[in-house]
């Protein structure tokens, strides 16, 4: 056994450079470039979920599509015609109504022991109610203060007998102002815990997990690609409409911003970024940043006092926040004529869908699903005619 051994070190040391020493490391400036945006898994994915069991991914695919038809009945219940006095709608009509709350498909994350679900909703019904709301008011004072100018009801009647003809006389505008404000209530109550818990427990029961709802209310239909093609859907299935003035009409809603494009297009020079915390040192060891520097200033140097500051700086780093594009397609039977006609395309666009980064700066972009760009979000919805189907597609692109 002695000799194995001695002869095994000897071949082990037949491959020692003897005339090498061992020297102390040299630090190297550790200079880096900006980081990548990387968009949400939910983004590219409307459910993020891993399983070990591949048998409890079956269901998955059913449920989604069962929560999204009952998230969107949810926010779209109303009142019975008979409780607030009011004349029964046709399905069709409450179909094609443009008044009520617009809704996406849901983005869930799943974790162990709870589901996300993350929802864009645009309140439409809000709006119009606040504006009826406010019409109302606004006739009832004006007839309130014309009563009380005229001087021969007033002289003749008393005080009492003053209010007892405003309610006579008002009833009705007083009825259709409780209607709104009652409709107004429901609304308003649909997105508070007080009903969104029956909704978790009926979710809780395909996910057996807890169920967390993410509601994000969107100012505008632009901002989501699903909410203004929904919408150009419904209002081009009548034969008489004219679509191209609708989609100038949905596409002139988007304000881009103003800025040079010479300046915005142009190819970034590469160079290094000392602002980055990353590039202030020469190593991002602790005891070589902690040798040269007080822990004091470089406390004030790497974190903000100002908190405006501070908070612009955090808006400023978020991308994608400003609209660059937008961009409406339709294709299928959309002739006036009651007749099977050859299908039309029709096609309009207001700014443009190219990512900036990619394709004038020469800056490397993330690819969700290896092809579909980050900056853009898309929707395809489909409907029918009396002369027969036709599909509607939906881009809006970020800066």
């Amino acid at each position: 056994m002695k000799n194995k051994t001695n002869k095994n070190l000897v071949i082990f040391s037949k491959y020692l450079n003897k005339n090498k020493s061992l020297s102390s490391l040299k630090l190297q400036n550790n200079y880096v470039g900006k980081p990548k945006y990387f968009p949400p898994v939910s983004k590219e994915w409307k459910s993020s979920v891993y399983m070990f069991n591949l048998n409890n991914l079956k269901n998955l695919p059913i449920y989604d599509l069962k929560i999204n038809e009952m998230i969107k009945n949810y926010f779209n219940l109303y009142f019975k015609p008979n409780f607030i006095n009011k004349k029964i709608l046709a399905r069709r009509k409450k179909h094609l109504s443009l008044n009520k709350i617009y809704v996406s498909k849901a983005e869930v994350k799943h974790t162990n022991n709870k589901a996300i679900l993350t929802v864009y909703v645009y309140n439409r019904e809000k709006i119009s109610l606040l504006k009826k709301i406010k019409k109302i008011k606004n006739s009832f004072y004006n007839k309130i203060i014309l009563l009380g100018n005229n001087e021969k009801i007033w002289n003749k009647s008393s005080s009492n007998l003053y209010y007892k003809l405003i309610k006579v006389l008002l009833l009705k505008e007083l009825m259709v102002l409780r209607k709104y404000k009652l409709r107004l209530n429901l609304n308003l109550y649909k997105f508070e815990e007080k009903l969104l818990f029956k909704l978790k427990n009926i979710i809780r029961n395909f996910y057996n997990k807890k169920v967390e709802f993410n509601i994000v209310n969107i100012k505008s239909i632009i901002l989501n690609s699903e909410f203004f093609t929904k919408i150009f859907t419904k209002r081009i299935k009548n034969k008489n409409t004219n679509i191209l003035s609708i989609m100038n009409i949905i596409l002139n809603k988007a304000v881009l911003p103003k800025t040079n494009k010479v300046i915005e297009r142009a190819a970034t020079i590469k160079s290094v970024d000392f602002n980055l915390l990353e590039n202030k040192f020469d190593s991002l060891n602790i005891s070589s940043i902690l040798k040269n520097n007080n822990i004091t200033e470089l406390y004030k140097g790497l974190f903000f006092t100002d908190y405006n500051k501070e908070e612009s700086e955090i808006f400023n780093s978020i991308k994608y926040k400003n609209i660059s594009g937008l961009r409406l397609e339709v294709k299928g039977r959309l002739t006036r004529r009651n007749r099977a006609d050859r299908s039309l395309f029709k096609v309009k666009l207001k700014g443009g869908l190219q990512n900036i980064d990619s394709s004038y700066k020469r800056l490397s972009s993330v690819n969700m699903r290896g092809y579909i760009k980050s900056n853009l979000d898309y929707s395809i919805f489909t409907s029918k005619r009396n002369v027969g189907a036709f599909a509607a597609k939906g881009w809006v692109s970020g800066k």
